[in-house]
This record gives structure tokens, C-alpha cells and sequence, in this order.
């Protein structure tokens, strides 16, 4: 079953989110160099008013756990016959570029590979840091992980439908498949509405260069035309940044999804074993934009932050109890809902109640191949970790998020 990624309307990052595993942006002021250091140990703190993007939890003691320490990013070794079988299916067009942990097959250029690695390597670090902060004991994957990375969208598209994943819009770009463990993305640069833009502003700066080569302007007509083509110029490159910004936030959430599956993290037995609303919400914890040597997991997600907020004074969100027992939420009619509020719960939990998030996450792994999710089987677990979900704990998260900065 595939993961759906964030959908993009047009390139003014609105996304919406369908069935899989998903990423967003925004910047924010903490840096990742440290993998989150503004995760701190305790249950229940209440949260600081801090400068904006960082949200601590106070200055406590250093939120390192039993299971944290120095991230071990040695190399592990390739899967070579599932390599080969990529390789003949994606064609002669489609080389490999082998890092740390993943194989990545891609046709686009070395530049835009590079970019493209350095963020999936910055990801897997940061989950990998994020585990130990939790207490949670992850394993590195067996073989390196297999994605594909395509320059252009028809291509992306068509290999989907080819595998019976079915045809992806470009507001798409990207998507993990837990069954096929594999991830794909498409150079979001390259989007119609983007390319569309750049060729305008190059068309446009053209045009007013030809009219600098006319005789008798005057100063101010020169100086006007200048004006106007470096506005022009930044618009182009505005289009590349939106772009970049992008596809890189999509590429660390679904890349999230893929290693979390690999570590440990998720039950592997049954995709439906795992709770919808941790999978995803724990994968937006990765969607900021990286500021340092791993993805921002340790600060609030500022865009998904918003939308919580929107949901809230709008009266759209969905009771807590509901919105535990089920997957269905995350279904065409109330996904825009289902993903904020994933998030939200979440990043609530990680701040407040981390150690009892360690066993929840435990809890779900033990669950077996033949797991049937049943809303009053979810509700049970989720109180044995958190507490009874009663008005008492719906007013805690919600004063607590009140006050996220």
C-alpha cells in the first residue's frame, strides 16, 4: 500500500495529504546540527514561551536516555539483486548512485543528486537520532534502501501506474510504498506551475534586454528597463527556491516513512498494525527544512502549526477519542483535518509524555501479523500508555498547544 505525499496546489505550498507517508516546510530558529536538541527528558512540562521556531521545554537536563549517544552512520551494504531488477525495470536512462544507506536510481543531474542525497542522509540520521532520544532500540537496516529519483513528472508518473501504483499528479511529488519498500520522488522543479514561471521571467527578460539596445532611451528609461529585468530575475529564482524548498521537505518526510520502517520503528508485520495518526505524525516531525548536519526533527513545524491553529478556531478538529480509533479520518473527505491534527497529538506527546510514547511504540510492534484494527482495541492502547482520553486530557493538549510557539 502506497504512502501518500503532500499534495501541492500550484507552487504557493498548499498541501493536502492522501493515504501513505508525507512532508511539509518552513524555517524556524533551532538548528538541527544536534538531531533536535531541544528534546528534553520528563512527562507533563509545560511549555515555555521562547522565541519563535523553537519551543523548548525549559532547560532541564539534557534529554539524553539510556539508548542515546553518537549516531552510527556506517555504511551498510547494498542489495545487489534487488538492484539489478530496479535497474532493468527503470532502464538504460536510470543510473545508481550508492551513499551511506540508501541506493538511489536517478536520471536527473549530478547537482540535483547531490542536493537530493545530502537530504536523505540528513534524514536517516535524524531518525535514527530521534530513536535514541526516545529510549526506542533501532537497528540499521540489512541492505540500503532503495529510491528513485526522476527529473521529470511524466516519467514518475507513468513508472507509477506501471507498477499498479496508478498515475500521480504533479501536486505529488513524492511517495513511499511500504510493501514494495521503496520511495519515489520527481524533481519538483519541474513542475508545470514553476517551469511555467521561469520560462515567462526569462521570455520577459529577453524582451526588456532587446529594448536596452535601442538608441535614444533616456537615463530614467534605462534605468527602468534595469529594474525591471532584475525583478524579473529574482521571480526565476524564486521559482528554483520554492521549488527546492519544496521538494526537499517532501523528500525528508516520505524518506522519514521509509527509514522508520526499516529501523524498527513501525511494526513490519502488518502495515494496519501501526496507528495512521503516528505514523504520520511522527513523519511531519520531519518535514522542516535542515539547517545543520540532520533534518530539523527537534523543532515545531510551524506550517503544520498553522493549520492546527486554523482547524482549531474553526471548530474542524475531530473529537481526540474518534480520531484515535480509526484510519479512516485519513480518507479524501477529512484529510486536510487529519493531518494537522496527527501532528498536533504527536508533537504533544514527544514534548510531554516521552517515555510513555516509548512504550506505546513498543506496545504497537508486539502487535501480531494478524492484527485487525478495531476502534475499541486502539482507544485500549492508547489509554494503557496516555491516560484515559476524557475532557480532562482533551483540555491538556489543547491549553498545552496553545501556548507552542
Amino acid at each position: 500500500m502506497a504512502m501518500r505525499p503532500a499534495r501541492v496546489t500550484g507552487w504557493l505550498v498548499a498541501f493536502l495529504f492522501a493515504g501513505v507517508l508525507v512532508c511539509p516546510t518552513g524555517p524556524g530558529a533551532a538548528s538541527a546540527g544536534d538531531g533536535g536538541s531541544d528534546w528534553r527528558q520528563g512527562d507533563e512540562p509545560k511549555p515555555k514561551r521562547t522565541k519563535k521556531g523553537s519551543n523548548s521545554n525549559g532547560g532541564g537536563k539534557g534529554g539524553t536516555s539510556s539508548g542515546s549517544g553518537k549516531v552510527d552512520m556506517s555504511d551498510i551494504p547494498p542489495d545487489t539483486k534487488a538492484e539489478k531488477k530496479d535497474k532493468a525495470s527503470l532502464g538504460e536512462s536510470f543510473n545508481l548512485k550508492r551513499t551511506a544507506h540508501y541506493s538511489v536510481f536517478y536520471d536527473t543531474s549530478e547537482d540535483d543528486l547531490r542536493v537530493f542525497a545530502a537530504a536523505i542522509e540528513m534524514t536517516y540520521r535524524s531518525c535514527m537520532n530521534y530513536t535514541q532520544k526516545l529510549g526506542f532500540t533501532a537497528h540499521p537496516p540489512e541492505r540500503k534502501l532503495l529510491i528513485y529519483y526522476f527529473e521529470h513528472h511524466k516519467d514518475y508518473s507513468d513508472y507509477a501506474e506501471r507498477i499498479g501504483k496508478g498515475p500521480q499528479p504533479q501536486s505529488t511529488p513524492g511517495l513511499y510504498f511500504p510493501d514494495l519498500n521503496r520511495s519515489m520522488f520527481y524533481n519538483f522543479r519541474n513542475q508545470e506551475s514553476l517551469k511555467k514561471l521561469r520560462e515567462e521571467s526569462e521570455s520577459k527578460i529577453a524582451q526588456l534586454r532587446e529594448q536596452l539596445k535601442q538608441t535614444g532611451l533616456s537615463t530614467a528609461d534605462r534605468k527602468r528597463i534595469g529594474q525591471e529585468i532584475a525583478d524579473a530575475r529574482r521571480m526565476a529564482n524564486r521559482s528554483n527556491v520554492v521549488g527546492g524548498d519544496i521538494s526537499e521537505s517532501i523528500v525528508q518526510h516520505e524518506v522519514a516513512h521509509q527509514v522508520l520502517w526499516n529501523i524498527g520503528f513501525h511494526n513490519p508485520k502488518n502495515f494496519f498494525a501501526n496507528p495512521r495518526w503516528l505514523a504520520e505524525g511522527t513523519a511531519m516531525m520531519f518535514e522542516p527544512i535542515s539547517t545543520g548536519n540532520s533534518a530539523n526533527f527537534g523543532r515545531v513545524n510551524e506550517d503544520r502549526l498553522k493549520e492546527f491553529r486554523m482547524l482549531r478556531e474553526s471548530g474542524r478538529l475531530i473529537p481526540v477519542r474518534d480520531f484515535i480509533a480509526t484510519h479512516g479520518w485519513f480518507g479524501p473527505q477529512t484529510i486536510d483535518v487529519a493531518y494537522p491534527q496527527a501532528w498536533a497529538i504527536v508533537h504533544y506527546l514527544n514534548r510531554t509524555k516521552r517515555s510513555k510514547l516509548r512504550k506505546y511504540v513498543e506496545l504497537v510492534n508486539k502487535r501480531p501479523a494478524d492484527y485487525k484494527p478495531e476502534p475499541a482495541k486502539e482507544i485500549a492502547d492508547f489509554e494503557k500508555c496516555f491516560g484515559k482520553i476524557d475532557q480532562k486530557w482533551v483540555d491538556a493538549w489543547d491549553g498545552w498547544m496553545k501556548n507552542v510557539r
